[in-house]
């Protein structure tokens, strides 16, 4: 009966999970279908992909040099695509309807284009530069490419040499054949503008009164020539004006012995814009706003945290050293990799070997310090999820034990998959609503794996990089602490998701919107709430496989329909690796072997607090023994009152006290006392002590103090290691006679106090320590008490107790203590417990050893 409930409930568990999993796959097909639907609509490239790679461009650019006179082969060029935001909004905000990008794009407005700088080679002298700072700085040429692939601006920098050169002719001609021929616009659809004319062309930038510094061998005539070209046809994909600004200037050169001049113009500008379009595309900044300012406070908030906890669990021990350390290295090669390769591909032309090193330099630290940041936040998530049982623990564990072909391995990439498109639906569908549109910022200089050279790599870096910060940090350590203070857990879900959204709108965002902090905040809101879902209900790998399937996605949309296949290859490449890991899933969720097959796997910090623990417990257990070795309640009897106490300088020590009652027809006979003392401290000391017990207790009854002793020697002797030995004061009370029989084995000498005055016995010879020899002949002193008499046996942890300046409390001082209490009007007991009062007083309650005291009062 108890096999078919057992089997009943699995049947019933196995049909919710995969009713759930069905329930999965429907949302996350949904939210893909969403995506399909609705993507182009809210996509800053909606209509638009890129249509030509970096090196089509700079090829493009390379003709037009040629073309010009000169050659990029001999300068530094760097070229990136920017998005023009800022033009974008401003037309939003000008324009009496809803406008989105795909509307602009299939006007062919440029809502984005590839900027090419062109200049000296190594001679940039600074670190961080944007492409406009590039340009003035040391830029000689400025070429702007439009996504449809023609030149849309040229500039030269009055600050550098210019190196652009067209032999001198009719200068209308020339312009129309530099208009048409060089830069390929058809001027059949444009009329020549005079000066007088007035019409919108005066918005264009005058540059009148710039020119070039030139070289020593050009001669500027301060001549600019400026035509302006404005469409008649009514094509709209092309620009409205055309404007070509020349320079005319004198070359001499010489060619061996021959020496030469040459007339004829430098290009100073060239402009082809719409009538809606800004003279200049770079981006002003705004300052601290209210984003930038929640940003720094989220980061130093997480980094913190991250901080205090991870050192607080290092310090506990619960740390995975080597984990630790994998996370940190990948962190900080796969930042500092990102960043080498973007400089690498971009600013490294411009760069000198000195150059090289202070970037390789700055951003190797830059790499190393957010490295130890996840490093710290991994070692404080995993002690926080291992604390309050996270779900896929036992999936992390397998696959950091490098077994991968595990079944839940599998079934957490697909989860994974599923949780991805419902994310990616979900962020379309409310940007849909919101009527906002996404922008990939994958850095400081906006989106640039469009123009790496290294584009599959450093999307993948920065794709698993940012996933790890957000999933790891912003989500499972953000959880665990919340939960850890909260012990309601729907408040502590509640509470999570508020701040996790938070955290996701400032940091670790590879995908930017046009919409206010608070618009943001209300889309990663949404997206945080099912994130955080997917955390609790699958765990980490599915959070982290759902968080990097979004990321990719949206880092891959500018490329979706583009028609040149050195773009469009970023696209299938990274589909397919994100197709690889989802065939994966499904092959390792059919075939791989179960968890339950792997066993159990228990960190070493955990099997190291377990051992602790164990220790503990068997220091508890031994410590229970050896107090229920010694006598819990003193005897009573008539003409005495005895009592004893032990106190372990550790958990357990080498000090054991017993009082026996002999007792003969009923009636009490003698009293037997003993303390004992073995070398050493902890278990080394308590184990011999304990075995000293029984052979003492055996005894204690029938036999004399030095019989007894004389007896245990042997023994003792021969269970003992040469570096044991066992102190023992014994002593036997006669009820009758009154006689206080006393034998001594290397112990402290016992103290009598009489008449008010305390002083210390001598035992009489031998007195050699149990353990020394086999064979001891032990002899009794015997003394007479008188009625009002005190007795008492200790240990050397009375004497030798130590205060805080290191002082010794001393033999000497045994008496005296003694002389202070008041042991005719106090009972043994309260004497024994003023003993105990004064020497913990005395040692701050830290004992240098352990300490025993019989106390015996007649």
């Amino acid at each position: 009966m108890a096999r078919l409930k057992i089997y009943t409930f699995q049947g019933r568990y196995r049909k919710v999970i995969k009713k759930d999993s069905y329930i999965l796959f429907f949302l996350g097909l949904m939210g893909f279908l969403l995506f399909l639907v609705g993507r182009s609509y809210v996509d800053y490239y909606g209509g638009a992909p890129i249509l030509e790679s970096r090196s089509q461009v700079e090829q493009k650019i390379e003709r037009i040099a040629q073309s010009l006179s000169f050659s990029t082969d001999t300068m530094a060029v760097y070229s990136i695509q920017e998005q023009h935001k800022s033009y974008f909004e401003n037309l939003q905000s000008e324009s009496s309807t809803d406008l989105r990008p795909i509307d602009l794009n299939e006007e062919g407005l440029h809502l984005q284009s590839w900027l090419t700088v062109l200049g000296a080679k190594e001679s940039v002298d600074q670190i961080r530069l944007s492409a406009k700072d590039l340009f003035d700085e040391y830029g000689q040429l400025l070429v702007r490419v439009a996504n449809n692939g023609n030149v849309i601006r040229l500039r030269s920098n009055p600050k550098r040499p210019n190196p652009t050169f067209v032999k001198a002719g009719d200068p209308l001609k020339l312009a129309e054949s530099i208009i048409e021929e060089i830069l390929g616009y058809d001027l059949s659809a444009y009329e020549l503008q005079s000066d007088d004319d007035d019409d919108d062309s005066d918005e264009l930038v005058q540059i009148e009164g710039r020119t070039n510094e030139g070289t020593v061998d050009e001669q500027n005539f301060s001549e600019l020539l400026n035509f302006k070209w404005k469409k008649v046809s009514s094509d709209n994909a092309q620009p409205t004006f055309l404007n070509l600004a020349l320079n005319s200037v004198v070359r001499e050169y010489t060619n061996g012995t021959n020496f030469s001049t040459e007339f004829g113009y430098q290009i100073d500008s060239f402009i082809a814009k719409h009538d809606r379009e800004p003279t200049e595309f770079f981006a002003t900044g705004q300052g601290l706003d209210l984003f930038t300012i929640i940003f720094f406070i989220s980061l130093i908030v997480l980094a913190v945290f991250a901080f205090i906890i991870g050192v607080k669990n290092i310090f506990k021990g619960k740390v995975e050293w080597k984990r630790a350390l994998i996370i940190f290295s990948a962190i900080s090669l796969g930042l500092y990799g990102w960043q080498a390769l973007f400089y690498l591909s971009s600013f490294s032309p411009f760069f000198d070997d000195g150059m090289v090193l202070i970037t390789a330099i700055n951003n190797l630290i830059f790499g190393i310090i957010l490295g130890m940041y996840m490093a710290l936040a991994y070692v404080g998530w995993e002690a926080l999820a291992r604390s309050q049982n996270h779900a896929q623990l036992d999936v992390v564990d397998a696959l950091w034990q490098r077994k991968f072909f595990v079944r839940e391995t599998g079934l957490g990439l697909i989860q994974g998959f599923a949780v991805g498109a419902i994310l990616i639906g979900l962020f379309v569908g409310a940007l849909w609503v919101l009527d906002l549109y996404f922008i990939q910022v994958d850095s400081q200089f906006g989106f640039t794996e469009s123009s790496s050279k290294f584009a599959m790599l450093t999307l993948n870096m920065s794709a698993w990089t940012t996933t790890w910060l957000v999933i790891i940090v912003q989500v499972g350590f953000v959880y665990g602490i919340i939960n850890h203070w909260f012990s309601n857990a729907k408040l502590a879900f509640g509470l999570s998701i508020l701040v996790v959204a938070l955290f996701t709108t400032t940091v670790g965002r590879e995908i930017g919107t046009n919409g206010e902090f608070l618009e943001d905040y209300v889309i990663f809101l949404i997206l945080s709430a099912v994130t955080l879902f997917s955390y609790k209900k699958y765990g980490i790998l599915t959070t982290c496989t759902a968080w990097w399937v979004f990321i990719c996605t949206f880092m891959i949309t500018p490329y979706i329909n583009s028609e040149s296949i050195e773009v469009a290859y970023k696209l299938y490449a990274q589909l397919g690796i994100m197709g690889m890991f989802l065939v994966y899933g499904f092959i390792a969720y059919k075939k791989g072997t179960p968890l339950e097959k792997l066993g159990s796997y228990v960190p070493e910090y955990e099997e190291k607090i377990a051992q602790h623990l164990r220790v503990e417990r068997e220091m508890e257990i031994a410590r229970e023994s050896q107090y229920k070795l010694m006598p819990i309640h003193p005897p009573k009897g008539p003409g005495f009152d005895v009592y004893g106490f032990f106190l372990p300088s550790f958990e357990v020590g080498g000090d054991y006290f017993d009082y026996v009652l002999t007792e003969k027809d009923g009636e009490a006979v003698a009293l037997t006392m003993a303390v004992v003392d073995v070398s050493g401290k902890a278990m080394r000391a308590a184990m011999p002590a304990i075995f000293t017990s029984g052979l003492l207790l055996s005894r204690m009854k029938e036999d004399c103090p030095a019989k007894i002793l004389s007896q245990v020697a042997e023994p003792i002797y021969n269970r003992t290691d040469r570096r044991t030995f066992i102190t023992c004061a014994m002593a036997r009370y006669d009820l009758k006679t009154k006689e206080l029989s006393i034998a001594n084995a290397g112990h402290c000498k016992p103290v009598l106090k009489r008449n008010g005055k305390a002083s210390f016995i001598d035992t009489i010879d031998p007195r050699y320590p149990l353990g020394l020899r086999a064979e001891v002949d032990y002899q009794p002193k015997v003394i007479s008490l008188n009625k009002g008499d005190f007795f008492l046996l200790y240990s050397d942890g009375l004497p030798e107790a130590v205060n805080e300046e290191g002082e010794r409390f001393g033999f000497e001082s045994v008496p005296e203590l003694l002389e202070r209490i008041d042991t005719d009007n106090l009972s043994a007991n309260e004497i024994a417990l003023e003993i105990k009062r004064t020497v913990q007083k005395f040692s701050n309650y830290q004992l240098a050893d352990d300490t025993t005291v019989i106390c015996l009062k007649v």
